[in-house]
Order: structure tokens, then C-alpha cells, then sequence
């Protein structure tokens, strides 16, 4: 036995043994320390769309905070969603003040009832701070859309990190911007889409019509005008260049009427601009939708409401749009950045009503044209301001197609992610949250027209003959032999 306990044999088991006991050791030791790790160290996010990350957004107001909020999770033990609960995890990881509390609905049944009247499913959440609160449900968190081969839904995407965040920033902000929405002269109605985009990004909206009244309300953080068919009065284009001369601020969607608009001309007369006659036709098909050169897809220029789309490339889609005329401007305080361009080889058809052709006639207008534009003026302080210098703004985009859902879905969002950027850019210092949901689908590629002739060319022609001609070569080269 002692020969044995002292053979060569004996002493390399041994090492052997103490070699695997040391590396089960360290396994449970980083296994240990993994655990402890907040999550976005622990777990490493391959997905497409970042679903278990948060974004820079969200974490530059958990880092900006300094009030503690409460997350409540409403959720019985065991029927977790792995998507929501994973991102709970990072927000409460990524801040301090966050504190997340997991409440089962079946251990206490009435902790919903106080902050809302509505049936609480599973996976619903309530983020409080102070007395402020914000209920946000489930089906709120994915969006959905119907299946027409089915006749079903379909779940489409998630938007747990926009919703979350947005009631963060509304139950910690001292006050919301207010949108008031002009009425009264035939305006094209925002959808119901765009409204809880608006909603969700804090923004309080009102309508407001100015027949009755004799100024813009003075809690009007901005005002939009959007797409009237009909002209103001010009009482109330008064009413808005003195709004605007007094540091307001106003988004302002016009569309081509064969309707006369001099009251609304006179608004953009105030900072020299104008409108061409027509409507603008893309002659360059990298600046168009397939088959259609009057869906134009612009350039984008050099502006803060432009860099986030220029730089991820996203695309803005208007369709039947109007050139802007940019004149002299009236005062030296005015500045005008053109946001979205044309090509050089853009013209605008001004014979619209009665014309069979699209293509460029005598008496059309030769580009390139601005289809929208961002105005601001420095306006001096006086003595009611207690010397506090204000800056009137305006973005003005020329058509309704900037808003319609239909027209957004094609450019994935980009359109009302250009509107959200006008709108987060004239709040100024009061900030709005604007998260995009993420994609559990696909997501479909958008080429202008000219990318889509070279790559039908491309794949229709060029390749398959090149096929053809390798297989000739090689049918030759072989007979040869």
C-alpha cells in the first residue's frame, strides 16, 4: 500500500485531483461574481434590435436624475415576461435612484386600484415619484398589428423602454411642454397613432381655435398648424406673428389648394419666405420613391432636427410637396436653415390640376428646391421681459404627407421622427423622450429608384448573362481539348 501512495502514478492523480478541484473552485467563484454583476455586464445582447439593452436616451435621464422613483411591477410569481423584467433589471442597475418592487397581484389584489380604475393584467407597471404617478399597462407595451391573410394579430414590436421611460420623465418633471393644435380652417386631423406619440413623449395637447379669442393662450409652448384648406382670417395671422414675435414657437404643415391662403402667406412673408407655384417632381431617381417622382425623398442638411436620421440613414418620404422660396429676410435677426433639399434636376409642375403628363413642360419652375425649413429670431428683451432675450422659432414643411400614417409606415417612422425632432428642438430646454419601439419582425429594406433600376438590372440582366457567358467559356474550353 505504501508503494503504491508513493508511486509516479499516485502523485499524478493527485496533482490531477487538486488541478479539478482549483478549476471547480474559480468556476464558482466567477459564477458567484457573475450573479452579483449588474445585468448589462452579466449578459451580453446580440439581438438585432438591442431588446434586452436601454439607450443612450434613457440612460442620459437616469443618469440626469435626482429624486428617487419607484418602479412597482405588477406581476404573480412565475408569469414573468422575459422582456420586461430583464429590462427592469437595467434601469435599476443603471441608477440609484431607481428602485424596482415586484407586487403579485394575488398577495395583494388592491395595490393597482390605487393608481388606476382599469382591470390590471400581469406585467403591468406603476412608476411613482412623490405624489406624481403613471399607470402603464401590458398591451401597451407591444404593439400589434392585424394579419389580413388570418384575420388575426400579430405582435410586432416592443416599446417597454419608451413607455418606461417616458413616465419616468413625466413623474419627475416639474411641468410638460403644451402643444396647441389649430381648428377651424379645414385641417387635416392628426391620427390617432400620431397622438399617442405625442402623448407618450409628455407632450399636453389642446385644439385651439382663435376666432374667439384675442391672442394665443399664453401657455402655448408651441403651436401647430397643420395643413389648413382654408385661409386664416387675418385677425388671427395677427394673433400668430405677434405670438411668434414674442419668442413663440409654431410647426407649421401646409399642403398645395388650389385655394387661395393670403392670411397664411402673410405668416411666412414675415420671415421672406414663400411658396412656388406647383408641385415638386423629383429628375433624379436617388431622390424618389419607385415609379412615383413626386414622392420625393430628400437630403437632408446640417441641423439638429435632421442629424439623428442623416446619421442612422433613415429616410423621410413627402409626397406632392411644395418648394420653398427663400427670400431676404425682413431682419438681420432672422436666421434660415434649410432642412430638407432636392436634387439640381427637380422642377415643380405648376399646371397640376389639368395635366396628363409629369414630365418637365414650358413653364414649369427649375429646382433644386427646399421642401422644409427651420426658422429663428433673437428676440430683444424689453422691459416686461426683465431683460430676458427670447428666440421666436418656426419649422415649416410643405406637405400633409409628413403626417399621414400611411406615407410614415413606408419610411419605418422616419416621418414622424422628423416631427418629433422639429418638436423636441423647439422645446428647448423642457425635454421630450423620444423612443421608437423596437421590431420583433422584419423590417423592410427602402431603396430610392435609382438603387432599385441598378439592382433590377443588375439581378434581371447583367448577372444572368454573366452566368451564361462563364458557362459558354467553359463549354468551348472543353471542346477544345
Amino acid at each position: 500500500m505504501k508503494q503504491q501512495f508513493k508511486g509516479k502514478q499516485f502523485r499524478q492523480g493527485s496533482y490531477s485531483s487538486i488541478l479539478i478541484v482549483i478549476v471547480i473552485a474559480i468556476i464558482v467563484v466567477i459564477n458567484l461574481a457573475a450573479s452579483r454583476m449588474p445585468s448589462q455586464y452579466a449578459k451580453l445582447d446580440i439581438t438585432e434590435n438591442k431588446l434586452y439593452s436601454i439607450g443612450d436616451q434613457t440612460l442620459d435621464l437616469l443618469n440626469g436624475l435626482n429624486q428617487d422613483v419607484e418602479i412597482y411591477y405588477i406581476c404573480q410569481t412565475g408569469n414573468e415576461d422575459d422582456y420586461i423584467s430583464r429590462m427592469l433589471g437595467l434601469y435599476e442597475d443603471s441608477s440609484s435612484h431607481i428602485h424596482v418592487t415586484q407586487i403579485d397581484p394575488v398577495v395583494s389584489p388592491q395595490f393597482a386600484a390605487q393608481y388606476t380604475d382599469e382591470t390590471v393584467s400581469d406585467n403591468s407597471i406603476v412608476v411613482t415619484c412623490g405624489d406624481a404617478y403613471k399607470y402603464i399597462a401590458y398591451s401597451d407595451m407591444y404593439a400589434t398589428e392585424i394579419d389580413y391573410s388570418t384575420y388575426s394579430y400579430e405582435t410586432t414590436g416592443f416599446d417597454g423602454e419608451g413607455q418606461v421611460t417616458s413616465a419616468i420623465d413625466y413623474v419627475t418633471s416639474d411641468s410638460l411642454p403644451k402643444m396647441y393644435i389649430l381648428e377651424g380652417h379645414n385641417e387635416v386631423e392628426l391620427s390617432s397613432t400620431l397622438k399617442e406619440r405625442i402623448s407618450r413623449e409628455n407632450i399636453e395637447t389642446e385644439s385651439l381655435s382663435l376666432l374667439t379669442m384675442e391672442s394665443v393662450p399664453d401657455d402655448c409652448d408651441i403651436l401647430l398648424i397643420n395643413s389648413p384648406q382654408n385661409d386664416l382670417s387675418e385677425a388671427e395671422a395677427q394673433m400668430i406673428i405677434d405670438y411668434l414675435d414674442q419668442g413663440g414657437k409654431v410647426y407649421m404643415i401646409s399642403t398645395y389648394t388650389e385655394n387661395e391662403l393670403t392670411n397664411v402667406n402673410l405668416i411666412l412673408n414675415h420671415y421672406g419666405l414663400s411658396r412656388v407655384d406647383g408641385i415638386v417632381v423629383e429628375g433624379n431617381a436617388n431622390y424618389y420613391y419607385p415609379r412615383y417622382p413626386s414622392y420625393i425623398l430628400p437630403a437632408y442638411e446640417s441641423h439638429t432636427i435632421t442629424s439623428s436620421l442623416s446619421s442612422n440613414n433613415r429616410y423621410v418620404l413627402l409626397p406632392s410637396a411644395q418648394g420653398i422660396r427663400i427670400g431676404d429676410t425682413p431682419r438681420d435677426s432672422i436666421t434660415v436653415d434649410e432642412l430638407l433639399t432636392t436634387s439640381d434636376e427637380a422642377y415643380s409642375k405648376v399646371n397640376v390640376t389639368n395635366n396628363t403628363t409629369i414630365e418637365k413642360e414650358d413653364g414649369d419652375i427649375d429646382g433644386p428646391f427646399a421642401v422644409a425649413v427651420a426658422v429663428s429670431e433673437t428676440i430683444e428683451a424689453d422691459e416686461s421681459d426683465a431683460g430676458e432675450t427670447k428666440e421666436a422659432q418656426l419649422v415649416y414643411v410643405t406637405t400633409a404627407g409628413l403626417l399621414d400614417d400611411t406615407i410614415n409606415s413606408v419610411v419605418a417612422d422616419g416621418n414622424y421622427d422628423f416631427f418629433m425632432n422639429g418638436i423636441s428642438w423647439m422645446s428647448g430646454e423642457t425635454s421630450t423622450v423620444s423612443i421608437p419601439e423596437k421590431s420583433l419582425t422584419y423590417t423592410s429594406l427602402m431603396v430610392n429608384a435609382g438603387s432599385a433600376n441598378m439592382w433590377g438590372i443588375l439581378l434581371i440582366a447583367v448577372l444572368p448573362l454573366a452566368i451564361l457567358g462563364i458557362g459558354v467559356a467553359v463549354w468551348i474550353r472543353r471542346r477544345r481539348r
